[in-house]
């Protein structure tokens, strides 16, 4: 009862999560191009505006993995485990990867001493997205949650290393440790490790289906 509240919280929580990041989007871009930092809204503005088809060619590998666990999971059950954890890495080095290079790409304007709204642009670029395409398979709570723990860990690590002065390297690690912290606790939570391999990668295709291009019908909801 108490996993199917949550469950239903986080699925319900997409609309806001998705309408605060446009906002923090549109007000942070809009000023930094007052403020003449148009180089640094480039990159992850092209990003957005071909994040249909950018999204769809990251997920190919866990689109293969996903196959990979389902041919498998029957006569070769440690094949499916081990495509199982590659599918995940896969998805914690995505998005952990995206912030950073969206961060990378408002470089310009930390180096113009626009620090903070260059944070803001970076996150909200780069995970308003994700949030829009979870929001059409709100089923797949997984991919939801970690769309939701992706923007916790860059709410920390990207002040943290603007005060630290980390270089893009570290960054990412940084990131990356944190995200596949946060998803092994959800998986110790759900008992991961206990679902059938077909679980597992119906997650995974379920989340390659969200990310294929855009059509002309609302996003799905309860």
């Amino acid at each position: 009862m108490t996993d199917g509240r949550i469950k239903s919280i986080v699925k319900k929580s997409l609309d806001p999560f998705v309408w605060f990041g446009g906002t923090c989007m549109a007000v942070s871009g809009l000023w930094l191009l007052y403020e003449q930092q148009w180089p640094s809204l480039l990159s992850a503005g092209m990003a957005f505006v071909f994040s249909p088809i950018l999204f769809t060619v990251l997920m190919i590998p866990a689109g293969f993995c996903a196959g990979v666990m389902m041919v498998t999971e029957k006569r070769y059950p440690i094949a499916s485990r081990i495509s199982a954890v590659l599918a995940f890495v896969w998805f914690v080095t995505l998005m952990s990867g995206y912030p950073v290079a969206s961060l990378m790409g408002a470089a310009s304007a930390i180096e113009h001493g626009h620090t903070e709204l260059a944070l803001v642009w970076a996150l909200s670029a780069a995970l308003t997205p994700w949030g829009f395409f979870a929001a059409r398979d709100r089923g797949n709570v997984f991919f939801t949650g970690l769309v939701f723990m992706s923007a916790v860990v860059g709410a920390i690590v990207f002040p943290l290393a603007a005060h630290q002065k980390w270089d893009f390297s570290q960054i990412f690690w940084a990131y990356w440790l944190g995200l596949g912290a946060l998803v092994c606790l959800q998986a110790l939570y759900e008992k991961f490790f206990f679902k059938p391999p077909v679980d597992v990668a119906a997650d995974a295709a379920a989340v390659a289906d969200a990310t294929q291009p855009l059509d002309t019908s609302a996003p799905k909801s309860e």
